[in-house]
This record gives structure tokens, C-alpha cells and sequence, in this order.
């Protein structure tokens, strides 16, 4: 990932002086001259805090600003990014530099091996295929075309197909049509880089307990997109085949784990899910058609758990309109209070994880804000007192204030007018944090169905991401919330 020339573009449009670039990164000026040279390449956390600090998205980085406004994209033929499967099989991506393309070309080279049984493919959008050289066989829902150089083959490839090579070696240019990607549906540029990290990152195992059709939808979205390399199924396989039957398209990448259909179904697919996880055999943990206390007390089991000591929170991740910058909300959704016993410590943990989930996200330093009605500490509000307590608290990684109203939290002029001048977070929260969970979930509802603000959400607390996706969410929501998560888990395997 060379970004020498784009990054420089990137910074003189904006008219950032190079030593903040250097100085936000945390890095040195040697390893700042070897990037902007292009003898180093960035890993994916300094991708995101270079788009985060630049304002800008990660293709315009990787891609330049062509790439930013998708106009045209080059690919030279020393370029392209070769992948071998098995020794049958190796192809080049023809555009992979072209962010959000609905297209997928390859050229495809095939050798003849026939003591090796074929895949068997089969996504959603579809397929054409132009025979270079050499014969193929290509079989479609059980029909067989015999193919020559010069010949060609378009078909729906949500059928089932294999491809196999009639000669020692076949080339071919494969063209696959996805349909609409999620990197073209979102809006704004914090969430797109969110995608892009993702896709660059280590695809994840996903654990998902009792398979549904919701569910399931976002699983599949997630490999299609390349976020995920395969799905533990946990639950009855014959209730999922019944359930699921025309979303079971990716057999390859689906390890079913059977579990009776007996009484305690679901409190055995929990422990069962939890513990591929606890394991190190699946990544990130998703709640199917399974109630969310058992998962949680499967969770959250002594001896068996993935627990860490931590409180499990929530953390919504949002691009609000009119606000240049993701702001993560916390907790809308599990914690009924911040405070525990009207006890400032006990809000530490949820603090922290939300701190912990802006720093996997590319934010270096959060500004953290702990919201109330009033910024004025106040007896008759008593949560104002242990939020101000809060904010005397050294927090090596991040900004703390509090309390902040709403406005002071989020917009300069507001503090402007009120004079709040000197402040370390008015004006420029990345973090909300609110008192109860109704007043997080008044924001979470109106930022989404009343600006239409997208979000993502992360359940932390735990030795790996939680994914609770709710069957009201969109189908957006579930694919964003599974970047968020596989990007955090990645986060948390670096710090191990």
C-alpha cells in the first residue's frame, strides 16, 4: 500500500503542515520521509488515523484523487494482484485500485488437474466469462458448455458452477457483476473508510449462533464484501437448511456445528458458540434467532466465558450529518445507568471501551464528553457531580470533560457563544456518553430515523467483539456493525 504521492496531494489540498501529519500519527521525521518516498507502507490502523485526521476517505489515499471521484483507474500489467488456489488455479485482479466498483475483472489462468475435485461456486449478481486459450468446461445448475478460445459465457451466477480445464492450461477473463456494493450505499467519507479498512484488514471467522434468515443475510454480505472468510453455523442444521434454504450460498465457507433441537437449544448453541470463540477458532461472536440473555450468561460464565472483569457495553458508531468526524455514542443499548451505585469508578469500564473501539477506528487521542442536561455541576443533578468527578480523572489515552450539554459536546459556535473557551473537548467530542439508556436511545433513534444517520455498533467487554444486530436495523447497519467489529477484533489481537 504505497501512498507517498497521494498522501502529499492530500495534505497540500488541505493546507496541513507535514509535521502535524507526523506529529498525529506518532511517528518520527525518518519514518514520515520513508512513507511520503514510498519505502514504507502504513499498516491499516495508520490508514484509518491518516483519514480520520485528514478528513478524507481511504481510497483517496490508496487511489489519489482520480481514484476519489471514480472517473478512471489504471491498471498496469506489472500492477495486478495475483492469488493461487490450490495449484489449479491462479487469477489477477484487473481493478483493484477502484473503490466501490460494481465489476470484478480477473484474468484467470486454469490447469488441467484431474486428481483434484473442483469448486463448486456459487454468489449473488452474475458472470461472464471469454475463453484466451485453451478449452474449459463449464457445467451451470448441471448443464455443461464446452468453451474455445473465443468463445464466451454469461450466466446468473447464483446458480451453482464449476469451471474445468479441458487442456493442460486454459486463460480466460473472468468478469463478475456484484450488483450495488455497500461502498457505494453509504454516504459520507468516515464511513467508507470504515469498508475499505475492513476489506484490507484479515478476513475474520464468525461465530453465529442460531442461524435466522437476518442473520444469515449479513453473514453472507459480509464474505461477499471479503470482510469475512467463513461462518460457524451453531444451531440444528436441519432447522437452517429448512429456514435458510435460498440464503445457503456460500457452502464453502459455512462450517455447520450441530446442536439438538431439544429444550435447552439455545443454551447449548450459546455455550457451543462461545466456546469456538474462547478457543481461538472463530473471531467474532453474532447473535442469531437466540434470545440475548442466554448469549450473554454463556458470555459471561466463569470458568467457560469470555469475559474480562470489564462491564459489557455498547458503542455506536454514527456519521452525523453536518459533523466532519465518526462519533461514537455510548450506551444506548445494554447499561441501564453510567453510574453504578452512584459510584463515579463504576462508569470507568464503559468509558474505556468506548475509548478503546475510537482507537481501533483510527481516532489516536479521543476527546470524550459526558453528557448531561447542563454543563453546570449541580446537587439537584446528581450524575453532574460524578461526571465532573470523572473528568479529574487521568485517562492516559484520551480527553475526559464533563458534564457538557448536547450542544457544547458537538458544535463550536455553541461554545463560542456560551464562552466555554480552553476547553480540551467543547465543541470537538468523538466520544458521547450518556447518563442513562433512555437518553441514549433517544439520540441513537433520532439520529438515524430522523437525520438518517448511519451507525454501526459494537458490543466490547469481552475477549472478542459481540455483534447484536437487531431485526429492525438495516441491512447497511448489520454489514457497517460487522466492519466495526472485525476491525476492533483485529484492534485487540495487535495488543495481545
Amino acid at each position: 500500500m504505497k501512498i507517498g504521492p497521494n498522501l502529499r496531494a492530500v495534505v497540500a489540498a488541505r493546507g496541513v503542515p507535514m509535521d502535524e501529519v507526523r506529529e498525529a500519527l506518532g511517528w518520527d521525521r525518518e519514518t514520515l520521509d520513508r512513507v511520503l518516498a514510498d519505502r514504507l507502507s502504513p499498516g491499516i490502523s495508520e490508514l484509518l488515523r491518516l483519514a480520520t485526521f485528514l478528513g478524507v476517505g481511504i481510497s483517496q489515499l490508496l487511489g489519489g484523487d482520480q481514484e476519489s471521484r471514480q472517473r478512471a483507474v489504471k491498471t498496469g500489467k506489472d500492477e495486478r494482484i495475483g492469488v493461487d488456489r490450490r495449484n489449479a488455479l491462479h487469477y489477477e485482479s484487473l481493478a483493484q485500485s477502484f473503490a466501490g466498483r460494481h465489476l470484478e475483472p480477473f484474468v484467470v489462468d486454469l490447469y488441467r488437474a484431474p486428481e483434484t475435485e473442483p469448486d463448486l461456486s456459487r454468489h449473488p449478481g452474475e458472470e461472464f466469462l471469454f475463453v484466451l486459450s485453451g478449452e474449459l468446461q463449464v457445467t451451470v445448475d448441471g448443464e455443461p458448455f464446452h468453451l474455445e478460445a473465443g468463445d464466451s459465457l454469461y450466466f446468473d451466477s447464483l446458480l451453482p458452477h464449476v469451471l474445468v480445464s479441458l487442456s493442460e492450461h486454459t486463460r480466460l477473463m473472468a468478469v463478475l457483476y456484484k450488483g450495488e456494493s455497500m461502498l457505494q450505499l453509504t454516504k459520507g467519507h468516515g464511513m467508507k473508510s470504515l469498508i475499505e479498512a475492513a476489506r484490507l484488514a484479515p478476513r475474520q471467522k464468525v461465530v453465529l449462533v442460531c442461524p435466522d434468515p437476518g442473520s444469515l443475510k449479513a453473514v453472507n454480505k459480509g464474505i461477499e464484501e471479503g470482510i469475512l472468510e467463513a461462518a460457524f453455523l451453531v444451531g440444528d442444521p436441519d432447522r437452517v437448511r429448512h429456514s435458510c434454504a435460498d440464503l445457503l450460498i456460500f457452502e464453502k465457507q459455512y462450517r455447520f456445528v450441530p446442536v439438538g433441537a431439544g429444550d435447552d437449544h439455545e443454551r447449548e448453541a450459546a455455550r457451543i458458540g462461545v466456546e469456538l470463540v474462547a478457543s481461538g477458532q472463530g473471531d467474532l461472536l453474532m447473535k442469531g434467532g437466540i434470545n440475548t440473555a442466554v448469549l450473554m450468561k454463556a458470555v459471561l460464565a466463569k470458568e467457560t466465558g469470555i469475559g474480562t472483569g470489564r462491564r459489557l457495553s455498547n458503542v455506536s458508531i454514527f456519521e452525523l450529518p453536518g459533523v466532519e468526524r465518526l462519533i461514537f455514542l455510548t450506551d444506548p443499548a445494554i447499561n441501564p445507568e453510567l453510574f453504578a451505585h452512584q459510584e463515579a469508578a463504576s462508569a470507568i469500564d464503559i468509558i474505556e471501551n468506548a475509548i478503546e473501539v475510537a482507537r481501533a477506528l483510527g481516532v489516536e487521542r479521543p476527546k470524550v464528553a459526558l453528557l448531561e442536561a447542563n454543563e453546570v455541576p449541580s446537587a439537584n443533578i446528581p450524575t453532574t457531580l460524578l461526571e465532573q468527578e470523572l473528568s479529574r480523572r487521568n485517562f492516559p489515552q484520551a480527553d475526559v470533560y464533563g458534564p457538557l450539554s448536547y450542544d457544547l459536546a458537538l458544535y463550536p459556535d455553541s461554545v463560542r457563544k456560551k464562552g466555554l473557551t480552553g476547553n480540551p473537548v467543547a465543541g470537538q467530542a468523538d466520544i458521547i456518553v450518556v447518563p442513562h439508556i433512555s437518553g441514549g436511545n433517544f439520540l441513537y433513534k433520532s439520529w438515524v430515523f430522523t437525520m438518517g444517520a448511519e451507525v454501526a455498533n459494537v458490543v466490547l467487554g469481552a475477549r472478542a467483539p459481540i455483534i447484536l444486530t437487531s431485526r429492525s436495523d438495516s441491512e447497511l447497519t448489520k454489514f457497517l456493525t460487522i466492519c466495526a467489529s472485525s476491525l476492533y477484533g483485529h484492534y485487540l489481537r495487535r495488543q495481545e
